[in-house]
């Protein structure tokens, strides 16, 4: 068992030019084959984007069509759209603010950072294909996830256990994110300003970097595990009981996420 331990302590931008994608409502009929692999869907979206609510509502009805338990969606705000003012919410991060790069447009998606047009990303009527293929995969890992939560210190203490399905020969990397759900606050829609808008799944940083940390030192072999162990102090602002921590695996050669997991803090 090889063991990593990292304690990570968890900007605005000014508003710019930005466009706000219109979607197509219907859902397009999809085929899968069984699979073992969890699929990632980072929706970047933003509390000043009309559009946004359609678009996430889009992808959580594939979800709920493709396969709830294998699908995973990440609401990562960020881009013009996502900066607060007034009464909107911040939920911004330096480290969404990486992953959006130079886009100027909401609402965006990836799909286990895979994306077909506009460089790493996919508009949302475009996603069908690609979540399907992907449930297809097979896991290149697996992960499981340990959390143990002190409600008087607020310290969180995440473990994920990585463990190899295949011998291989690459750089791999592991990211762990914090994850709080049915969040309250303003959202545009097309229909107006909803002052109760429920957020859901929404990113609040990682535990270890953008980037996060490397699996192994290059060739990694079938039934290899190892431990990463990340520790924060959980912001007050943040309801423990709505709370998850998500772990995914990537290919370092090309971005792509291997596998994801989530599991709730409490």
């Amino acid at each position: 068992m090889k063991k990593l331990s990292i304690i990570i302590a968890a900007t605005a931008l000014l508003m710019g030019v930005a466009s706000c994608d219109k979607i197509d409502d219907p859902l397009k009929p999809v085929n899968i084959a069984e699979g073992n692999k969890t699929v990632l869907i980072k929706d970047f979206t933003g509390a000043m984007c009309v559009n946004c609510p359609n678009a996430a509502e889009y992808a959580h009805n594939l979800q709920h069509e493709l396969g709830k338990d294998r699908i995973i969606i990440l609401s990562v705000h960020a881009g013009p759209l996502a900066q607060p003012m007034g009464q909107f919410p911040d939920f911004l991060t330096d480290e969404g603010t990486l992953w959006y790069g130079n886009h100027d447009s909401n609402p965006l998606f990836t799909v286990d950072h895979v994306g077909l047009t506009d460089g790493n990303t996919l508009y949302v009527e475009q996603i069908d294909t690609p979540v399907a293929s992907a449930l297809q995969e097979e896991a290149a890992f697996d992960i499981n996830i340990s959390n143990d939560f002190d409600e008087t210190s607020r310290q969180l203490k995440v473990e994920s256990e990585v463990m190899a399905n295949a011998d291989l020969d690459g750089q791999y990397y592991v990211t762990v994110c914090l994850v709080e759900d049915s969040l309250v606050g303003w959202q545009k829609t097309m229909g107006g300003l909803d002052k109760e808008y429920v957020f859901h799944n929404v990113f609040r940083g990682t535990l270890n970097g953008a980037d996060g940390e490397k699996v192994g030192n290059g060739s990694i072999t079938l039934d290899d595990q190892y431990v990463f162990t990340h520790n924060m102090e959980l912001d007050t602002l943040y309801n423990a009981n709505q709370c998850y921590s998500l772990t995914y695996v990537y290919d370092k050669a090309d971005g792509k996420i291997l596998q994801t997991a989530i599991q709730k803090i409490k």
